[in-house]
């Protein structure tokens, strides 16, 4: 029974450290305590301490309900990206920084996220203005982000304009997010859902709040 009983305990998965639990805190804004919740409740559902790809694409699917059979595609790439180690599987800290993201964070924070997310693996890579707004619109669909098409639309349109990008012309990647992320008026507009001032009449605003 020993035996047995050992070989069981060797099975499952170690208690989280002092150091990894602080780590997590400071990431996702949680207690220490919170996270020992939340790892308990993880290693209750994921024995062994991860999850597949196979169960991470059944876990968001349940979440997308109606929308899951279309975004399967775009929750296997979720999934490559919250991989940070690319071992295949997602450890306690990969899922519960993506379940924080998705189910607690911020619209701000999630677009940010996304950005800097696809940024890493985007680099090269460049779009056409058709290609961004359907890649945007299925990454806030993802993420729960409520967005506006005419405000994608003319966020893109704008930053095409700026830097002398023709219709038929495709803009690169990073490229195109450093000109989101470092203009407060921009980024604002591609996250409001009802966005009735055109982009000219912000700047103006800004400006005379200045002086």
């Amino acid at each position: 029974m020993g035996g047995s009983s050992a070989c069981f305990r060797s099975q499952l998965p170690q208690l989280l450290t002092t150091e990894e639990i602080n780590n997590l805190s400071l990431k996702t804004n949680l207690t220490p305590e919170d996270i020992r919740q939340y790892y308990l409740r993880f290693v209750h559902c994921y024995p062994h301490g991860y999850l597949s790809r196979r169960k991470f694409v059944n876990y968001y699917q349940q979440l997308c309900d109606e929308h899951s059979l279309q975004l399967r595609p775009l929750i296997n790439e979720l999934f490559d990206l919250f991989d940070m180690n690319k071992d295949k599987k997602l450890d306690f800290s990969e899922f519960i920084l993506f379940n924080i993201l998705t189910n607690a964070g911020s619209i701000n924070d999630k677009v940010k996220f996304i950005f800097n997310l696809y940024n890493n693996n985007y680099k090269e890579k460049f779009f056409l203005r058709n290609q961004l707004k359907e890649f945007l619109r299925n990454r806030f669909d993802l993420f729960d982000i409520p967005s506006s098409r005419f405000n994608i639309t003319k966020v893109i349109d704008i930053i095409f304009q700026r830097n002398n990008i023709i219709k038929n012309e495709k803009i690169n990647w990073n490229q195109f997010t450093d000109e989101i992320l470092n203009d407060e008026i921009l980024f604002q507009q591609l996250i409001s859902f009802d966005f009735n001032q055109d982009y000219e009449d912000q700047q103006l605003i800004q400006r005379s709040e200045r002086f």
